[in-house]
């Protein structure tokens, strides 16, 4: 019998996203990256160093040398204190990255506040519109943590505002902690899914307050926790950038230092796309 060669199973493609290391300057961030094989990353609008422009254009200027493209801009925040004017100065900023989306969150401090996804619909729609002017696409990313609090309640929104260009940012933590998963992603249409952040956890959480400290602060890098990661991640469609957003407290305390955090976090979570694609 002859042997056949099989072809080597193509390296899976993950960014890295800039809460991972979002109290670090940009230099730092784009270093940590490079370390960890990035294959894109994320920028904040809200950093202070994408808000200085000097900054922002060495940070370009390295990125570019380096080949990592920024593939989402972070931080457009859709709320009572977010006006139209607020957005257009941050999709200024989005420009200058070259990034062609941004990710839109209706975040919600008080944790005793009703969710209410019509709240900030108008706001969103108008978004849409001045991004598609800018030839952008949106994201919406759903949280408990927010006026969209889960999958369900984005794809209503979604189908409501009947945008072109607005598509669901899927991120893990946010949909295990909204009570949804695999079962919830198979029943929605695939084309709505526009991006995946990938972090992992403990199945159980003790309440909003600790969901809002583990979010910002000390999510498990993907594959060490409980979540049903290599099923969600069947469920993305390949050409849906995946990337690992992974702040870790527990990291940083035991000194790790950011490139060697970003290896890890990048390397186990490439490990875990492969196999969900396998």
């Amino acid at each position: 019998m002859n042997h056949v060669d099989r072809p080597e199973p193509r390296r899976p493609k993950v960014g890295l996203e800039h809460l991972t290391l979002r109290h670090e300057p940009l230099s730092v961030f784009v270093s940590a990256a490079a370390a960890g094989d990035a294959a894109s990353v994320c920028l904040s609008v809200r950093h202070p160093g994408t808000q200085d422009r000097k900054v922002l254009r060495a940070t370009m200027a390295r990125l570019d040398a380096l080949g990592i493209p920024v593939a989402m801009g972070d931080g457009f925040l859709l709320g009572p204190g977010t006006g139209p004017e607020d957005l257009r100065r941050q999709l200024d900023i989005l420009a200058d990255m070259r990034a062609p989306l941004a990710n839109t969150c209706a975040y919600e401090p008080d944790t005793d506040a009703p969710r209410d996804p019509g709240a900030i619909t108008d706001l969103l729609g108008e978004f849409c519109r001045m991004a598609r002017t800018a030839q952008v696409d949106v994201l919406l990313e759903f949280t408990p943590l927010s006026h969209v609090p889960s999958l369900a309640a984005a794809v209503t929104l979604l189908e409501q505002l009947d945008q072109p260009n607005l598509r669901i940012l899927v991120d893990t933590l946010h949909l295990v902690r909204a009570g949804e998963g695999p079962a919830d992603l198979r029943g929605i249409d695939r084309r709505l899914i526009g991006y995946c952040q990938l972090s992992d956890g403990l199945r159980a959480s003790e309440g909003l307050s600790a969901y809002l400290d583990e979010a910002n602060n000390d999510r498990a890098v993907p594959g060490e926790g409980e979540f049903p990661l290599a099923e969600i991640l069947s469920l993305v469609p390949e050409e849906v950038t995946v990337s690992a957003e992974v702040p870790s407290r527990r990291l940083e305390r035991a000194g790790v230092a950011p490139e060697e955090r970003a290896r890890l976090i990048l390397e186990s979570s490439r490990k875990l796309v492969a196999r969900a694609r396998t």
